[in-house]
């Protein structure tokens, strides 16, 4: 068995990670576990030390493994135990062997007070340096020195000899190998004994698959009677409920502090005299739904049935989870995956978990593993331990990756090839509509164009956003040609109808033989061709019977939906779907907030709706207001009609605030302002929001955020903030591959891939990886000769970037990436770099400006790291060549807008800016909403698809124009997008609304536009009354 921590990309982890593969591939077949990077903590917890590689070996003993990912030109000499070393920036010193020493030490200390182990195990400390071979270290001279250790060299693990030097070196040789005893005794101090076998023995030894206990006391006598019941309980894992007419005694929840902490053991006591049942006892939810909805909840508001609810459902049901604001979907989740394990006995394999972005994706993977190595804590059952393993198998993606994964076993079915690739084929569009409007104008008089005051460009760019926006709605080849043009009222206008019949009849066929060609897809196929698997049997050749679980269930589009479905349909999927329609937000992408609506219509099987509205977030002072105005939108007197509802939000919609606080006048604010002082204003309440978190408690949410519509309102806001003196950090749309981070990455992908081109090493050489200035005025006489250009670099520099490209040679793409980040001192460049970036800017106060170059850092050091990430995740050793990471980079960059930027820690007087979309799943103290008078009228598009639950026959209708003429349907689908819109703005005002805890400030403006969340806030605090 052998366990890795789940750490983030950081310098040295490539090397670690060799060698671990290295140990994993030999002794995962041996009587042998292992972990990479081992935590030890000194008793009093005043230092920890953490082992790069520990491995346990019955016939070998304990070795420790430290690993260094240097070159041989960065140790610049060896004295006694310290190396001195370099990263080409700065010099540092380092005792490898003598660290690994100490921990091997420390380690085996703590194992030998056992009388049963002392001294019968073997013992070794090793440095491994996977970059370095021994010929690089014999000519420098260092195999000659007497204070040198033994060593693991590059070659050593390239030709599998490094196994028998390992087995060499001994600092404490055992003189028998150990008994069945001895090996049990060593397994069980680290709790790694036979795991699998004590899995199904444990599950044996459970006369029934359990995981809870409800219990109802009405007397202390009769808990007294359960209570070392309950306890036993508890330690072999039961999650316990206890409801009770009395107080349960504080200090025994105090002696089980740990299992209340994890939610194992939830107490509550009833307030209300007249609460009177016979003692009962409840497993596993088993109970009829009357009790716990009208006679135990009542009585118990703090108890959360919706949860309970949820977790506790058969397993055959299929769950559909409406889950407010704040209201823990994410606990619910994870519980209901504990009642799977406990009560079903299901593996983690059997789960597919579908989340929205990536940065969810690994926040559940964290959070299940942590949930389960506390219960390993808690109880000390080793199948917690086994589970916590295989999290790392479980499948947690993105629904994009997600389809990838159905799309490549199933590609054969459409014409593709197994080992798909994923292409923009933006070039390969305007190609296409450009051969199909020359092909149709040579049968047309080009004539027509200038009629109509139209340029050739302006048509092929006008058909490719219509192509995008088809592609962002999810039609396939069969609803693009059999779309619905309208007519149109003049007959000179009729040759563009004409054009977009001929062009969209075929682009798509023409698109579609491209990338069969070069066996590719691009982002939009990976959901979209999903569509042809669920009209027919196709499914039907994935495994059947999984556990499906959709987080933001209410973001999903129509092919999303038809699959899910489909899932259940063909495969008897059992499914939990989980969100909420008032924060369904991504239209603009195609999400249809009517998603369970439409799933509830196209499964086969029924579902269980739970409601989960308890808010554990916000005040319940505050809650009752916004519920006034949430009620204003849900009214139905909204829209063309004056009988539909803004926001669905109805009596069953509303939060139910678990923090009871009593109303104060600055929870809720919303002060006049014009475009004269709204700056002004915002300011001020931004320094008395700061004041105000200053004075919590250190353990409460201290958090400002100022969240607005769009990524350039908050490039506004910024400036306001900057001249005020005001540091701010920025979580915005979209970002990532955007970022300096990516950028200068790119640079020095495209400089390793084309060392020829001029343009490319010129780059990368000014970039912040080596910090050259390089004087235009010095290139000029070269003319832009790039092989003149190169040698004049070359001259003046060496083999300062060349000696790189022959590390390229030996040495994985990553594992030269991570020496230049190294060698050349990136991480310490950036501060300089942003230094003189920010330098230029006198109108930014100089205590400002330092905090925005120190947030600047810390942003670039997560954007390099994250990058790296998904680097890794997506390539494997032999995938991961240059020119893969090139074509993929180089893709991201150009068409991924969903990536975002992750998140850094603001200090104390440092204001969050951030988008809605970019906010949501966060919470903040205060919330200031400082642009409330911005239009978001749709007015400006000119083309429109109709939704398809608005579909009478089977094809889509479209509205266009171009110029000042349109057809037949534009004005319909113009009115209807335009209310959709206005619905789709309110949601996201919902959501900006209820990221707020204690406070929220409104900037609402004096002189109120129509088509702003100015107006739609306006227009319900006409109905309702607060304080401002």
């Amino acid at each position: 068995m052998f366990i890795e921590g789940m750490d983030e990309y950081r310098p040295g982890i490539e090397a670690e990670r060799y060698v671990w593969e290295q140990v994993k591939s030999v002794f995962d077949k041996r009587e042998s576990f292992g972990f990479l990077h081992f935590p030890m903590f000194k008793k009093d917890h005043s230092s920890k030390h953490e082992i790069d590689i520990l491995l346990v070996d019955r016939e070998i003993g304990i070795t420790v493994i430290e690993v260094k990912g240097i070159s041989i030109n960065q140790i610049k000499g060896i004295q006694g135990h310290i190396w001195h070393c370099t990263n080409g920036v700065r010099s540092y010193k380092g005792e490898p062997y003598n660290q690994a020493e100490q921990q091997l030490n420390m380690l085996c200390d703590d194992i030998e007070k056992k009388d049963i182990l002392n001294r019968l195990f073997s013992k070794r400390a090793i440095v491994a340096l996977p970059y370095i071979t021994s010929e690089q270290w014999i000519e420098r001279g260092f195999n000659q020195l007497l204070n040198t250790p033994f060593i693991l060299f590059k070659d050593d693990f390239e030709r599998g000899t490094w196994v028998q030097k390992l087995e060499r070196m001994n600092i404490y040789k055992a003189r028998l190998n150990l008994q069945d005893s001895q090996w049990d005794a060593l397994k069980k101090h680290f709790y790694i004994r036979n795991l699998a076998r004590e899995k199904t023995e444990e599950i044996k030894s459970e006369k029934q698959k359990r995981f809870s206990n409800l219990y109802v006391f009405t007397s202390e006598e009769q808990f007294q009677k359960e209570k070392e019941e309950i306890e036993k309980l508890l330690k072999e894992g039961l999650k316990i409920y206890i409801f009770s007419t009395f107080s349960i005694s504080k200090n025994w929840l105090l002696l089980l502090k740990e299992f209340c902490d994890e939610f194992q053991l939830q107490a509550f006591q009833t307030k209300e005299t007249s609460f009177s049942v016979d003692t009962r006892i409840i497993q596993d939810g088993e109970v009829e739904a009357s009790f716990l909805k009208n006679i135990l909840a009542p009585a118990f508001p703090e108890f959360n049935l919706g949860q309970y609810i949820a977790v506790h459902t058969p397993h055959t049901d299929n769950l559909m989870i409406t889950a407010g604001a704040g209201t823990g979907k994410t606990y619910v989740m994870i519980d209901r995956i504990f009642y799977l394990l406990e009560k079903v006995g299901i593996t983690l394999k059997d789960i597919i978990m579908v989340t929205f972005t990536n940065a969810s994706t690994n926040e559940m993977k964290e959070r299940l593993q942590k949930k389960l190595l506390s219960m390993f804590k808690l109880t000390g059952k080793t199948k917690y331990l086994y589970f916590a393993e295989e999290v790392k198998n479980i499948q947690i993606s993105t629904i994009h990756a997600f389809s990838k994964s159905i799309l490549t076993q199933l590609a054969h079915e459409i014409g593709f090839g197994r080992n798909l690739k994923v292409r923009s084929f933006i070039k390969t569009k305007s190609d296409i509509l450009e051969k199909l409007a020359n092909e149709f104008f040579q049968k047309h008089p080009a004539k027509v164009l200038v009629d109509l005051n139209l340029k050739f460009y302006e048509v092929t760019k006008m058909m490719k956003s219509f192509w995008d926006e088809m592609e962002k709605k999810g039609l396939t080849r069969q609803e693009i040609e059999s779309i619905d043009w309208g007519t149109v009222v003049k007959e000179e206008h009729q040759v563009l109808k004409d054009l977009f019949q001929y062009v969209f009849k075929q682009c798509e066929v023409l698109l579609e033989a491209q990338k069969k060609k070069e066996n590719a897809i691009d982002t939009g196929d990976m959901v979209r061709k999903l569509k042809l698997f669920t009209q027919g049997d196709t499914l039907k050749q994935l495994q059947t019977d999984k556990y499906l679980f959709v987080d933001e269930f209410q973001d999903s589009d129509n092919t999303q939906i038809e699959l899910v479905a489909s899932l259940q349909n063909q495969l008897k999927y059992h499914l939990f779907v989980v969100g909420d329609i008032k924060q369904s937000i991504y239209r603009f992408r195609g999400a249809d907030y009517t998603s369970f609506t439409r799933l509830a219509e196209r499964a086969n099987s029924s579902f269980t709706p739970v409601a989960l509205n308890q808010n554990y977030r916000t005040t319940s002072s505050l809650l009752e207001k916004l519920d006034r105005v949430f009620s204003v939108w849900g009214q139905k007197c909204w829209g063309p009609t004056g009988n539909e509802s803004l926001l669905p939000y109805t009596e069953n919609d509303r939060l139910k605030g678990m923090q009871i606080t009593e109303p104060t006048i600055g929870e809720f604010l919303y002060p006049n302002t014009n475009k004269y002082n709204v700056e002004e204003k915002t300011v001020c309440h931004i320094f008395e929001s700061v004041d105000i978190t200053k004075q919590l408690p250190d353990d409460e949410n201290k958090r400002i955020a100022l969240v607005v519509r769009t990524n350039k309102q908050a490039l506004e806001v910024r400036e306001w903030c900057e001249k005020a003196g005001i540091g701010t950090v920025q979580n915005l749309d979209g970002t990532f591959y955007k970022s300096d981070a990516v950028i200068h990455f790119k640079m020095m992908i495209d400089a390793l891939l084309y060392p020829g081109e001029a343009k490319h090493v010129v780059n990368f050489l000014q970039s912040p990886y080596f910090r050259y200035v390089i004087p235009t005025k010095l290139l000029v006489p070269l003319k832009g000769d790039s092989e003149k250009i190169i040698k004049f670099l070359q001259l003046h520099m060496g083999n300062d970037f060349t000696q790189y490209l022959d590390e390229l040679k030996r040495l994985p793409v990553m594992a030269v990436i991570q020496k230049i980040i190294s060698e050349k001192g990136l991480l310490q460049n950036i501060s300089s770099y942003y230094e003189e970036k920010y330098g230029d800017n006198p109108d930014i106060d100089e205590s400002i400006k330092q905090l925005e170059i120190e947030i600047a850092v810390k942003q670039y050091e997560k954007n390099l790291y994250h990058l790296m990430n998904i680097i890794q995740k997506q390539f494997d050793s032999m995938s991961g060549t240059l020119w893969n990471i090139h074509e993929w980079l180089t893709l991201q960059i150009r068409v991924n807008r969903n990536e975002n930027e992750p998140m850094i820690e603001t200090k104390l007087g440092v204001v969050e800016i951030t988008t809605v979309h970019r906010s949501k799943g966060l919470e903040y103290h205060t919330v200031i909403m400082p642009k409330l008078n911005h239009s978001f009228s749709n007015k400006q598009a000119s083309f429109y698809i109709q939704d398809e639950k608005e579909m009478v026959d089977d094809k889509r209708i479209v509205g266009w124009k171009a110029n000042n003429f349109k057809n037949n349907h534009f004005a319909t689908l113009q009115n209807y997008e335009s209310f959709e819109v206005e619905r789709e703005e309110t949601r996201l005002l919902y959501v900006a609304m209820t990221r707020a805890k204690k406070r929220l400030i409104l900037m609402m403006p004096e002189k109120i536009s129509e088509n702003t969340w100015g107006n739609l806030l306006g227009r319900a605090f006409n109905e309702v009354n607060h304080e401002r």
